[in-house]
């Protein structure tokens, strides 16, 4: 065998990778002062270990899958040696693996996913104190949504993605395509899921204002709808109610654009950048406004929101963004631009799924920028119209507070649209 470059700078990289990890392990090993299992030079030689075996034996898969399921029983059996002898704790020997499979990985021609790998598996386990203080924000039964639906979210987009086309129009690729849905669920999920830890970190100690900003990020219906059930509780904050209400919104008009971002491109990202700025504004001082004219003082409240990564939720979405996906297709070929407007009343319900549905198509070249960002804009003015009738179903008092910010708004949405036209 002739050493090569690419061979010396392969093996480097799985003595790096095994020295990061295996010296923050044996940092915290001291730290802790718990028994040291296993060392940098344990780590080290594990990952290159796992190179030399890949590299060695890249076509023969049986040889290097029964390598594979060698190492992980050695593992587990040394865990259960540990744990008979009252040392608990399966980190370290996962992070092992992780090690080893690295070493695999980079000993295949795949460099960049063992370093990937690596910089995820430190982060990890460098971060236990963060981990836990995660877990303990969050009850038994959220943590289980959350595993529950990251578990089908995980079975089902490879699903989706193997299957390729089952239709000339849906399938990988095509006009509607499933992975990509899942993709989006995920994505949309996760920028909630984050906003309802926020939540739960700060709690209102910094004041229902910033509850509201946030809780807008994870649904702005759910946050208008509980800001309303607590002003019917309580009387007195219907001004600060008011406010935070026009806060879901403004919240609401962020998540949208880093969705159409994402979904559609940076150049559909430009060109509604104005628009969403002004209705971004025009909220925020309109809430100055009211602050400065009718609060003296900033009261606290719990929101009641539903943890984003139930199934009940995501599968909401993904049932609205598909019904949105599939209107706006078939309304497109049947009336043109025109019956994509009508797509916009899904705005009603969650312009989220509008949004991401709408700058999703225009990625694909199915609908032009001008249809993709006027209907968007419609469906922000239909959802503002949206938050005066949920909150009248509480308070009546709210609603008529609420009606001529959000119809100023809406009525900003429409005129732009038409300009955009």
């Amino acid at each position: 065998m002739i050493v090569t470059p690419s061979f010396v700078i392969s093996l480097v990289l799985a003595i790096l990778i095994g020295l990061m990890i295996g010296f923050e392990r044996s940092y915290r090993a001291g730290l802790e002062q718990s028994p040291k299992s296993a060392g940098m030079r344990t780590f080290i030689v594990v990952c290159i270990v796992g190179f030399l075996f890949a590299d060695f034996f890249e076509s023969e898969p049986f040889v290097l899958i029964a390598t594979v399921v060698t190492f992980s029983s050695l593992i587990l059996s040394l865990n259960m040696i540990r744990t008979l002898d009252n040392e608990p704790g399966l980190t370290t020997s996962i992070t092992l693996l992780v090690v080893f499979l690295s070493g695999i990985f980079i000993g295949l021609g795949y460099p960049l996913i063992a370093v990937f790998v690596g910089l995820v598996t430190l982060s990890l386990v460098s971060s236990k104190r963060l981990l836990h203080r995660f877990a303990d924000l969050l009850s038994d039964q959220e943590l289980e949504s959350a595993m529950r639906f990251l578990a089908v979210a995980l079975i089902v987009l490879p699903i989706t993605y193997t299957f390729g086309p089952i239709h000339p129009l849906i399938g990988p690729g095509r006009i509607f395509d499933p992975t990509k849905a899942v993709l989006m669920v995920l994505f949309v999920s996760s920028i909630s899921f984050t906003s309802y830890i926020v939540i739960n970190l700060f709690g209102t100690s910094k004041g229902m204002e910033l509850s509201a900003f946030i809780g807008g990020l994870v649904s702005s219906a759910a946050a208008t709808a509980s800001m309303s059930e607590k002003c019917k509780k309580n009387p007195g904050l219907l001004d600060v109610s008011t406010v935070c209400i026009l806060l879901t919104n403004a919240s609401m008009f962020i998540r949208d654009y880093i969705i159409i971002f994402v979904m559609g491109g940076i150049i559909l990202a430009v060109q509604l950048a104005v628009p969403v700025a002004v209705l971004l504004v025009l909220t925020i001082l309109i809430s100055v406004y009211i602050i400065k004219k009718k609060i003296t003082k900033v009261d606290t409240v719990n929101l009641d929101l539903e943890n984003p990564f139930a199934l009940k939720p995501a599968l909401k979405f993904a049932l609205i963004f598909s019904i949105v996906w599939a209107s706006t297709y078939i309304l497109q070929n049947q009336f043109g631009s025109v019956g994509v407007y009508i797509v916009s009343v899904g705005g009603l319900i969650s312009t989220t799924s509008v949004s991401a549905s709408l700058a999703a198509m225009y990625a694909s070249g199915e609908i032009s920028s001008s249809t993709a960002i006027s209907t968007i804009l419609l469906a922000f003015g239909l959802s503002s119209f949206s938050k005066i009738f949920i909150a009248r179903g509480y308070v009546k008092g709210l609603a008529k507070s609420l009606a001529w910010p959000m119809i100023l708004t809406g009525t900003i949405s429409f005129i732009m649209m038409v300009l955009i036209n």
